[in-house]
């Protein structure tokens, strides 16, 4: 069983011969651009940097595929937010709200040619075509309630679930459509599997009834619509999220130490795929290569169907941290043969 059979067996609660180790936020570090010679923030806006910089997480660690685009401003771009494109360590983030009301929000009819989204489609098709039966390439939509945040002013939408909730609404149904079409439009360009972002989902920011109320219906509707294998990300404390995510009919959930496993694991009664929860940031960022190795032991422990970081990885996690999370994985097989 290779990479790609492995991946895409287990996000589909399907047999394989081993956890796999996935990085399905972005795992793109300082270390990895250095050696590729491929750096943000030029990366962003090239086919041949992108899809360069993107495979290097392959070529330089044992995680078991390739994730693109590396930043969540894709679509508020193409929707007409201004861009910071910002530095090698950081990634790209909006610059005020592209919008004040839903009526103000139009999806442009040539969203498909606007700013870096055919770059990504493109550098989607060249990596498909160059790792077609080896590895799983999996790319990125903002999930539409993220979207909102970043389009309307991440406090002033987020009001709007109290003082105008029609209004969240009316921006909902707009972007979820938009969403299913670009998901799909990945796909058709090769991605093997959809991530949706919704950070903006957190448990940290709003309540399971906020999700349920306002944001469940809509992701029923693009998890239904997504051909490929969906993997939903709300990281944060999510815990009391899960009996709702688990209605969304997202494959896979990937979350980070904010969740409780073992509850997640009842709430999700077995029908959707676990992926997690290394810390990115105590752990594979300031820890060391042993702290690594019994983190994700103990993620293993605790039943993750794909091993991952909890989330994005930060860009100055070290190469040998990372090596650490791939050789527990690989101890832990051999000590639990299938």
């Amino acid at each position: 069983m290779n990479s790609k059979q492995r991946l895409l067996n287990a996000l589909r609660r399907q047999p394989v011969d081993r956890v796999p180790v996935a990085a399905v936020a972005t795992g793109i570090t300082v270390e990895m651009q250095e050696k590729v010679g491929i750096h943000w923030p030029q990366a962003h806006s090239n086919v041949d940097q992108l899809a360069g910089l993107a495979e290097s997480i392959h070529l330089y660690t044992d995680i078991e595929c390739i994730k693109l685009p590396f930043c969540m401003t894709i679509e508020v771009e193409a929707l007409g937010a201004e861009i910071d494109y910002r530095t090698h360590d950081t990634v790209p983030t909006e610059v005020g709200p592209a919008c004040h009301r839903p009526d103000d929000l139009v999806v442009p009819e040539d969203f498909f040619d606007r700013a870096r989204v055919p770059i990504v489609l493109k550098a989607i098709s060249k990596l498909r075509k160059k790792y077609d039966n080896e590895l799983v390439v999996i790319s990125s939509i903002v999930g539409p309630f993220s979207i909102a945040e970043k389009i309307f002013g991440f406090g002033e939408f987020l009001t709007w679930t109290i003082s105008d909730p029609d209004w969240v609404h009316q921006a909902m149904k707009k972007l979820t459509p938009l969403a299913i079409q670009y998901a799909q439009t990945q796909v058709n360009a090769g991605a093997d599997a959809i991530i949706i972002g919704e950070a903006g989902c957190s448990g940290d920011l709003i309540s399971p009834n906020t999700y349920r109320d306002f944001i469940l219906p809509y992701h029923k509707e693009l998890c239904a619509a997504i051909s490929v294998p969906t993997v939903m990300h709300i990281c944060g404390k999510s815990t009391r999220h899960t009996p709702f995510i688990a209605q969304s009919g997202t494959t896979a959930y990937n979350f980070d130490e904010g969740v409780n496993i073992d509850i997640a694991h009842k709430n999700m009664d077995g029908n959707t795929t676990l992926t997690g929860y290394v810390p990115t940031v105590k752990v594979l960022l300031d820890g060391t290569p042993d702290d690594v190795y019994k983190s994700a032991w103990e993620c293993l422990e605790k039943g993750v169907d794909v091993l991952t970081p909890g989330c994005a990885m930060a860009p100055h996690t070290p190469l040998a941290n990372i090596a650490a999370m791939t050789k527990a994985a690989d101890d832990w097989a051999k000590a639990h043969p299938k």
